[in-house]
């Protein structure tokens, strides 16, 4: 399967299942206005900022459930065609521990590496020498580099967890080795959905500004943060279901 032809089946699954997509405008919309009233506190107070903390922490825990629940659908269309909202909820519960336990190892290898290349750099600096200030400022950035590939290994980790059934390590094993075959298609994808990610909502987001000039802002912040869960919803399904399509497709196991 080529890179254009998942992206194109990844649009055609957002636009068949409106019903998932409107699961995830719900999930987002909540989460935007009910973030509001923190981003509004100016000056927060120790209480608000700790419920903001609380909110977000949710918002992360709940998130992954969402997550879980729209991968297993998404598989269940593109191998049988058709997909039942009623099975969201199993999937979210199905696979919300090995997502987390995941979701837990890709920030650990990302705090480590952002650890190491600041050390790196905080115990050169003193030493106020243009050479070693290069050298570590290099050094660092090589390190960051490589935590990036390794990131880039996992990307489709929760993919091949949903459609091989398969633990926390062995998704990973899998998509490591899926990925190093096929890594410039793979980055090729990404970049591409990144792109279409930041056109699009830079169109939707200058276009939404506009049209909310005339009334209040705190009106302007909600419609907003309603257009952009559209916009959200309906990009999550469909870069999801571009992943997973080109997943199934180069590894053989599209039905």
């Amino acid at each position: 399967m080529g890179v254009i032809e998942a992206i194109k089946k990844g649009f055609g699954t957002a636009n068949k299942n409106l019903g998932l997509v409107l699961v995830l405008f719900v999930f987002n919309a909540l989460w935007a206005i009910g973030s509001l009233p923190f981003m509004a506190a100016a000056n927060a107070s120790a209480p608000v900022t700790a419920a903001a903390m609380v909110f977000s922490i949710v918002f992360i825990l709940v998130s992954v459930f969402i997550q879980g629940g729209t991968l297993g659908l998404v598989r269940d269309h593109l191998k049988t065609g058709s997909m039942k909202l009623a099975g969201f909820i199993p999937h979210g519960f199905k696979y919300y521990l090995r997502l987390f336990i995941l979701g837990l190892v890709i920030v650990l290898i990302v705090g480590i590496v952002a650890v190491i290349a600041t050390v790196i750099i905080a115990a050169t600096a003193p030493l106020n020498k243009v050479a070693v200030t290069i050298a570590a400022t290099g050094l660092a950035v090589a390190i960051g580099l490589v935590g990036l590939y390794f990131v880039v290994l996992l990307i489709m980790s929760p993919y091949s967890m949903v459609c091989d059934d398969t633990g926390v390590v062995a998704a990973m094993k899998n998509s490591m080795k899926f990925v190093k075959a096929k890594l410039v298609k793979t980055i090729l994808l990404l970049v591409l959905l990144i792109l279409i990610s930041l056109g699009v909502g830079f169109l939707v987001g200058f276009g939404t500004g506009l049209a909310t000039i005339a009334v209040s802002p705190r009106i302007g912040h909600v419609v907003i943060g309603l257009v952009n869960s559209i916009f959200n919803g309906y990009l999550g399904v469909a870069m999801i279901a571009s992943f997973m399509s080109f997943y199934l497709g180069l590894s053989g196991k599209e039905a």
